[in-house]
């Protein structure tokens, strides 16, 4: 097997700093940010193994030309049958690293300027149906809210509603992001890259969320101790985007017996696009 270069170990140092240190650091604290990073670059190099035959060992500028890195995009949509949406974040993935490799090595700052280039495929928007009243009503009346988890379900539900927050942005959330008896109650949300954008809080919120933190976080809650926490770890460990699922999955199958209209694919993702449904019936 023929030795590694010094480009290429370069380039495999540089794989290994970007997912360990760069994106946990500056692009996001979500798993599943870091996995989505870390499946691009995998598949790219999959990719020139299985199909250019060069392995690991041989990487160089020459592997990410504008040509190549098109071909992969083919290859994903041939071979793999992904969507032009996901042949997008894995494009997006791809460039990232290359524009960081190009901070680092400026004799490879021509490669991220190319990758820049790449045309990104058409996508097919799809328009997202919010939830009319009576939906928003039957799913927040699903919760049974005499079980500490029942109660627990209603405040993050009622919270995913008012904020409009991305679903890891509300499990990192910790109770000293909370100002509840502010003038204009409001929480701070730490979103990509570190970037904090303050939300304010509707009364119902407001009210569920003070409910919740009394009774799970006692009378003196730590300000570092996450607001929505897993019941195996405590107050230090948050809650995974699995388990909300399942439990949102639970409550919509028993909201759906009253109420057709609640979807029973819903998830916390969708939960986004519900905000306008749940400020009405908030008034």
């Amino acid at each position: 097997m023929k030795k590694a270069d010094k480009e290429s170990i370069a380039i495999a140092r540089h794989i290994h700093a970007f997912l360990r240190e760069y994106v946990p650091s500056q692009k996001s604290r979500s798993d599943n940010t870091l996995k989505s990073y870390e499946y691009a670059i995998s598949l790219y190099i999959g990719f020139l193994e299985q199909e250019k035959g060069i392995d690991s060992e041989r990487l160089n500028c020459g592997c990410f030309s504008r040509d190549m890195i098109e071909e992969w995009l083919r290859w994903l949509a041939d071979n793999r049958r992904c969507s032009p949406e996901t042949c997008n974040i894995r494009l997006a993935s791809l460039r990232a690293f290359l524009k960081y490799l190009g901070g680092k090595e400026v004799s490879m700052l021509h490669i991220s300027e190319v990758a820049s280039g790449i045309q990104r495929r058409k996508e097919t928007r799809k328009k997202v149906k919010g939830m009319s009243k009576d939906a928003v009503r039957a799913l927040m009346a699903a919760p049974d809210t005499s079980t500490t988890v029942g109660r627990r379900d209603l405040a993050l539900i009622v919270t995913m509603y008012s904020t409009a927050a991305r679903i890891d942005e509300i499990l990192s959330m910790k109770v000293g992001q909370l100002h509840l008896d502010a003038r204009n109650p409001n929480v701070n949300i730490i979103g990509k890259g570190n970037k904090i954008r303050t939300l304010y809080l509707l009364p119902k919120a407001v009210a569920h969320l003070k409910s919740y933190l009394k009774e799970f976080q006692g009378c003196n809650p730590d300000p570092d101790a996450y607001v929505f926490y897993s019941r195996n770890a405590g107050p230090c460990g948050k809650m995974s985007q699995m388990a909300v699922n399942k439990r949102l999955r639970l409550h919509a199958e028993k909201a759906h017996k009253s109420c057709v209209e609640v979807p029973l694919d819903i998830h916390a993702h969708q939960l986004r696009h519900y905000g306008e449904c749940f400020k009405m019936v908030s008034d």
